[in-house]
């Protein structure tokens, strides 16, 4: 499990770096066509459209590290095991955000394939760029089930 979970992490990083790599470059491309009166027409949808596939699969490398915001007020002052259960239903609770939002998005994505909508200047079916939100929930789902696993085991070890 550790070496798909290692794996799926360097994916998920290597795409956001390339992707974030292409924007950059393509919108430092239509910058200095600009200066001789020439643009890409495509290049700010495109930069939009990548934003947005690296927020929701860069959500899943955040879980993964742990570098989502979280207030520690309330486990400050409790004992190991208390941080282990309260981390628990914390994480509990995001899998079934999680898991609502992902129903929500595979249904929002099935209506823009139904009604086969295109995007503006790229001309690609949105459901490529609808598509970020129920695979970011899917790559969600798994990293707090990860963790949720990993929390139990501290709770019944006592690991940290």
């Amino acid at each position: 499990m550790k070496s798909l979970n290692r794996i799926l992490s360097t994916i998920e990083q290597w795409f956001i770096g390339s992707l974030l790599l292409t924007i950059t470059f393509i919108l430092f491309i239509n910058v200095i066509l600009r200066r001789i009166n020439m643009s890409l027409d495509w290049a700010e949808e495109f930069a939009r459209y990548g934003i947005v596939w690296v927020t929701f699969v860069g959500a899943s490398v955040c879980i993964y590290k742990g570098a989502h915001i979280g207030v520690d007020a309330i486990t400050a002052f409790l004992p190991k095991k208390g941080k282990n259960i309260l981390s628990s239903i914390v994480i509990l609770i995001s899998i079934i955000f999680t898991a609502l939002f992902t129903y929500q998005a595979f249904k929002i994505t099935y209506r823009v394939y139904s009604t086969g909508q295109i995007s503006s200047t790229l001309g690609v079916p949105m459901i490529y760029i609808y598509g970020a939100m129920p695979l970011g929930g899917l790559l969600m789902l798994i990293r707090y089930s990860e963790k949720l696993v990993d929390s139990i085991k501290c709770i019944r070890g006592g690991k940290e």
